[in-house]
């Protein structure tokens, strides 16, 4: 395929998608975490929502939604010393910038999302500068820009109210930056590649894999160079641990939160080291490392999904060793320790003690980004090697992935919900259930994620819906009276032992209406005589 053509395809391509990244912004639910993030930059994040409203009482959405617009007495200061005391494992960079962009645009879920998909529109320079000087191909970062324009997985990520986005380019600027700055050794380089790490580290923690791996890397190549002379240090290494060293330096205010906040931190991640069953760790790891080519949000269970990702997969793999094989030792040796630190980060500890982290997507994103530029660097080679048939087979598989990716970004940009939604993903069907009784009351409590799930909820709720919030229940019994006007109950996330309770106080028989791995949802309508004894 000639070299004109790839690059026609490569800008139509990313006109596309970016497109698609601003496609139908407020279709799908916005979830848990979305609306969290709208909580933490109006500086008002859980603990002060279930501080205000689960003191049992009785509110409505408008309540509810209130908690994701901003305040006046609540300064910038505020938001970032609230969020380095409750939401420590997110630096704050990611957030100081949508406070900027939501104070001017305001903080509906199109506006935040939106923000997203304008910062994740930076990886692709950051790309392309990555391609050029990882890979001595011409096309190369022209096919990694084809490829990554209607990637499904960056989509996704993408479209988000969180920083996966915006960091995924930040590592991909970085890793540019460290390769420019060793071939061209310049102060000026290498406090480019600081800041770059800088910015990187206040966006996400896990960018300390992506630092070690770097070290890695200039140590091992500069090792590399040495063989057979008396070992010595390297100019380069030294530059770039110096180099990390000042990133530490300006990274230890945030320390400071995570050394004080140790164990709201360890609370909020414990749920990573609950271990899976072997078969849907693996399960979910295919679904995972397909999903940069293909994603129909197809279940654990839909046989078409491994048909779809099991060649991705042999096809990635098959790519890297290729990589290895062929391409310059220095090029090898940068794909290896940019994924291996973390995949051994998040894998061993699994392998070891047990655990769900090597099942998390925004883990895993630098091993995507890895293996997504493994097959460029495989097509970029094939479609100048002099084999016809080399050239034919990556005609063929740039074709397919193309198709493939288009695809499955046209139906993610038509759904109302994925995969990533999490614990909010059938919310649209709560929603339904609720939004279809008559004088519905929710009743849930403060517990783990339930007052940001209920924000999330009431996107999706009539506005005379109404909620009785409750401090955490635990075995307690604390509701004193229902509204009067309510005729359906809806019991949200609360045990076992409450509902029970709940019966003997009144006399109800709750059904179970609603259940999902995340959520539990009872429902009951109210006796017309507990109606006429309340009036």
């Amino acid at each position: 395929m000639p070299i004109k053509w790839i690059r026609l395809i490569a800008i139509a391509l990313l006109i596309l998608g970016t497109a698609f990244r601003f496609a139908h912004l407020d279709r799908k639910v916005y979830w848990h975490d979305e609306a969290y993030t709208s909580m933490v930059i109006t500086a008002r994040p859980g603990r002060y929502l279930s501080q205000d409203l689960f003191q049992n009482r009785v509110v409505k959405p408008a309540d509810l939604l209130a908690y994701q617009d901003f305040v006046p007495d609540l300064t910038l200061k505020d938001m970032v010393v609230r969020k380095g005391i409750e939401d420590v494992q997110h630096p704050p960079l990611y957030y100081v910038l949508l406070r900027f962009w939501a104070q001017v645009w305001g903080t509906a879920p199109v506006v935040t999302r939106g923000f997203s998909s304008l910062l994740s529109l930076l990886v692709f320079p950051a790309l392309y500068g990555l391609c050029r000087e990882l890979f001595a191909l011409p096309l190369s970062g022209w096919v990694a820009i084809a490829l990554f324009a209607v990637s499904p997985l960056h989509l996704v990520f993408g479209q988000e109210a969180r920083e996966f986005g915006f960091w995924t380019a930040l590592i991909l600027a970085s890793s540019a930056l460290l390769l420019r700055a060793m071939d061209r050794p310049s102060w000026r380089n290498w406090v480019l590649y600081g800041v770059s790490m800088v910015a990187a580290a206040y966006t996400a923690l896990f960018s300390v894999c992506i630092a070690i791996g770097h070290f890695a890397y200039v140590l091992g190549t500069d090792a590399g160079n040495q063989l057979g002379r008396s070992p010595r240090v390297g100019k380069r290494t030294i530059f770039c641990f110096g180099t990390l060293c000042w990133v530490a330096v300006f990274f230890l205010p945030w320390v400071y939160f995570i050394v004080a906040a140790h164990q709201e931190l360890g609370g909020t991640t414990s749920w990573t080291a609950v271990p899976l069953t072997l078969l849907v760790g693996v399960q979910a790891s295919v679904f995972n490392f397909s999903r940069s080519f293909v994603d129909f949000n197809f279940g654990l269970d839909a046989a078409i999904a491994y048909l779809l990702a099991l060649p991705i997969l042999a096809l990635q793999g098959y790519a890297l060793y290729q990589l290895c094989r062929t391409a310059p030792r220095k090029t090898g040796w940068f794909m290896v320790t940019f994924m291996g630190v973390t995949a051994l980060f998040f894998g061993l500890p699994d392998l070891l003690s047990g655990g769900q982290r090597f099942t998390v997507t925004r883990y895993l994103i630098p091993c995507f980004v890895g293996l997504q530029l493994a097959v460029v660097y495989l097509l970029s080679s094939n479609f100048t090697a002099r084999p016809s048939w080399k050239r034919r087979f990556a005609t063929l598989v740039f074709s397919l992935l193309i198709a493939l990716g288009v695809l499955s970004c046209g139906v993610y940009a038509q759904a109302n919900t994925w995969w990533n939604k999490g614990l909010s993903s059938n919310y649209h069907q709560v929603a339904e259930l609720i939004n279809g009784a008559e004088a519905p009351l929710i009743v849930t409590d403060a517990f783990s994620y339930n007052p940001a799930s209920m924000i999330s909820l009431s996107y999706l709720l009539e506005p005379e819906t109404q909620f009785l919030l409750l401090p955490r229940v635990e075995e307690s019994f604390s509701v004193t009276d229902l509204p009067r006007d309510a005729k359906t109950i809806f019991l949200f996330n609360l045990p076992g032992i409450f509902r029970e309770q709940f019966e003997v106080r009144y006399p109800i028989t709750f059904s179970l209406a609603f259940q999902d791995p995340w959520n539990e949802v009872w429902e009951s309508d109210v006796p017309s005589s507990l109606q006429s004894r309340q009036d």
